[in-house]
């Protein structure tokens, strides 16, 4: 099956399921625009109203006096610059396109002749989205998505240089154009030709999620759909399994087509451990060809290795595990409530050559695969587990003498936290919910949880940094996930092509919503919902306080500004910050996670910033350059396409 199929099953898998959970007449949201004010002419003022939809969420807002689109956000920064009462409407816009309105007039007083007020029907000219936020080391304006702007901008006397971060919200790429007045001399930016995207240095050769399991997802959809059935029809009564024991063989089955598999032997049972999820076991299994001293591979398992493993996932004792602190965010495993295998409270872990290359340095690192979590009756190739796939190479690479702190090792256990989320987000939301998430909101789930644990597992995890260290780090850095972003940042933030850029990108987002909209909560309920995109991410950031009227587009474009300023550590709180210079923690259930800072300028590959203005992809990011050492007034004329969002940053 090839990836545009498998795009295409989820897409229809999707609609099919946002159709079912959305039978009936759709109900109007309310609007509400706040209180009616009164203020002097002149005077900055915030106009802030609100949305409410009970059967979806907001989509949109637009604030406007008469003709003229004042905002696209909640709320805004409003300087009247005419006397007389101005009467400004509020419309919102619900997930199914349905629209309200509300309004409010802002009576604005003339202080310097009370007397005679302006005609209250004149509109207000040049109105801007946002007041610009600036000390002496940066500047910061929002111009809002309006399809033409025309904005001034004062640098001061100190030099800057001037950048714009275009946000397209649009399901289509664009490109705009601009000309801008530098000194009354007047430049059109140049066109750029479609770039490639760049190669990562250091992480190039670990792959998550083979081709296999990536095709055989498109299908879960339909494939719970019809063991459902199959259950139904032949009323198949769910036998306990045996539990494992030490030193027993078993073949595990490859693939998908019940054509390849490998004879494994257990090597470590941790029975019987009390968690917050209840008692749970881990049993690790090894393919015979890599297990003891001059096994058959490059690289040789040996049980001080499989102890190791053991003891970073499941342990007695709470708060101490790879089990613990990813069950603390999204929930347990594993339940009775499903028409696959039954629960037993049990998790596998297979050490084997995944590839079967031979090759401890490049392929496939390790994945968890659904296929195991159906019935053998109704999938011949399942191994009837909840079950971890893990290359038995990478983890026995070492340096000199093993250790599981080393590289590749460390590695491993951080990917295990990666596949973790997937195994709970198979069962909380696609078994459970009926909800299969897109690939880019899952992949974005569980890169984000290599971060927050990061710390607590002591691994340097996406940010490339030291596990004991808060700050952005050092320069010219070139390990984690964020070099490779930088090289790539301008792709479509929901677009999936299945290179290392994909995770990449989706893991820079996860990270900025965590450290601006709360932590652990907000991984919580971006899962723990009934949406499969975008809607998923959006109806968790609206249950937090800072972020209850936010749209798509709105973090799209935050995350965008959050990098452009990730060299400063002194913002104003208004800006979306990634980087605080220290950790930031996050608590939930009572257990604690560590958030690090990023500067994404650290890297040895900084961020890609164009100096020639090209096509700005659907859902992404496009940074462009406008000049270095500027000072005074800019005056800058942008056309874009009424859905992207464009800030000016000067630093």
């Amino acid at each position: 099956m090839n990836q545009k199929l498998k795009f295409s099953s989820i897409v229809v898998a999707s609609l099919l399921l946002g159709a079912c959970n959305n039978i009936g007449t759709n109900q109007p949201p309310i609007a509400d625009a706040g209180e009616n004010q009164t203020v002097n002419i002149d005077d900055y003022i915030i106009v802030k109203g609100s949305g409410r939809d009970v059967d979806g969420y907001i989509a949109g807002y637009t604030w406007q006096e008469g003709v003229t689109v004042l905002a696209t956000t909640s709320f805004f920064h409003y300087k009247p610059t005419l006397a007389g009462v101005h009467h400004l409407v509020l419309y919102v816009t619900d997930n199914q396109g349905t629209k309200a309105s509300d309004s409010i007039d802002i009576t604005v007083r003339n202080t310097t002749n009370l007397s005679e007020p302006t005609d209250p029907n004149t509109p207000i000219l040049n109105p801007t989205p946002t007041t610009p936020v600036t000390n002496s080391s940066y500047f910061v304006k929002n111009l809002g998505t309006s399809s033409r702007i025309s904005e001034q901008i004062d640098l001061g006397t100190t030099p800057k240089s001037l950048y714009l971060v275009l946000s397209n919200s649009a399901s289509s790429a664009t490109t705009p154009t601009l000309n801008y007045t530098i000194g009354g001399e007047i430049f059109e930016s140049e066109r750029a030709e479609n770039s490639v995207s760049q190669k990562s240095v250091e992480e190039s050769d670990f792959l998550h999620h083979p081709s296999y399991v990536d095709e055989f997802n498109a299908q879960v959809p339909l494939l719970l759909e019809e063991a459902k059935n199959n259950k139904q029809e032949k009323a198949i009564e769910i036998q306990p399994r045996r539990e494992d024991r030490v030193g027993e063989s078993q073949t595990f089955y490859l693939n998908q087509y019940y054509t390849q598999s490998t004879s494994a032997t257990a090597r470590k049972i941790v029975s019987n451990v009390a968690t917050a999820m209840g008692t749970k076991t881990l049993n690790i299994w090894v393919s015979d060809d890599s297990f003891g001293s001059g096994c058959a591979k490059a690289k040789c398992v040996t049980q001080e290795m499989v102890d190791a493993l053991a003891n970073t996932f499941l342990k007695v004792g709470l708060d101490n595990d790879i089990y613990d602190w990813v069950t603390n965010i999204y929930g347990e495993e594993w339940g009775s409530d499903t028409n696959l295998i039954g629960a037993n409270d049990e998790i596998t872990i297979l050490l084997t050559d995944i590839d079967n290359n031979n090759n401890p340095n490049s392929g496939v690192i390790g994945f968890f695969w659904s296929k195991d979590n159906f019935n053998k009756t109704f999938y011949r190739s399942s191994n009837e587990r909840v079950m971890f796939y893990i290359d038995s190479l990478m983890f026995a690479n070492e340096s000199s003498v093993w250790s599981i702190d080393d590289p590749t090792p460390k590695e491993v256990v951080s990917t295990l936290a990666h596949e973790f989320q997937h195994m709970i987000s198979f069962y909380q939301k696609t078994a459970l919910r009926n909800v299969a998430p897109m690939t880019w909101l899952d992949e974005m789930l569980s890169e984000t949880t290599e971060d927050i644990v990061a710390t607590k597992i002591k691994h340097t995890g996406p940010r490339g940094v030291a596990y004991t260290d808060g700050s952005a780090g050092y320069a010219n850095n070139s390990r984690g996930r964020y070099p490779l972003y930088n090289a790539n940042n301008t792709l479509s933030l929901t677009d999936w092509t299945k290179q290392l850029a994909d995770y990449s990108k989706v893991s820079a987002f996860g990270t900025y919503l965590i450290r601006h909209y709360g932590g652990a909560t907000l991984l919580h309920d971006m899962l723990h919902n009934d949406y499969s995109d975008e809607g998923a991410v959006v109806s968790a950031v609206q249950k937090t306080a800072n972020g209850a009227n936010k749209t798509f587009g709105n973090l799209l474009a935050e995350w965008g500004e959050a990098v452009m300023l990730s060299s400063e550590t002194t913002l104003s709180s208004d800006l979306p910050i990634y980087n605080k210079g220290y950790f930031t923690q996050t608590l939930y259930n009572g257990i604690s996670y560590d958030m690090g800072s990023i500067n994404f300028f650290n890297y040895t590959t900084p961020p890609k910033i164009s100096t020639t203005l090209g096509s700005i992809a659907p859902k992404g990011n496009y940074f462009y350059k406008i000049g270095d050492n500027l000072s005074g007034k800019v005056s800058l004329n942008l056309i874009l396409n009424g859905e992207t969002e464009a800030i000016v940053i000067a630093k």
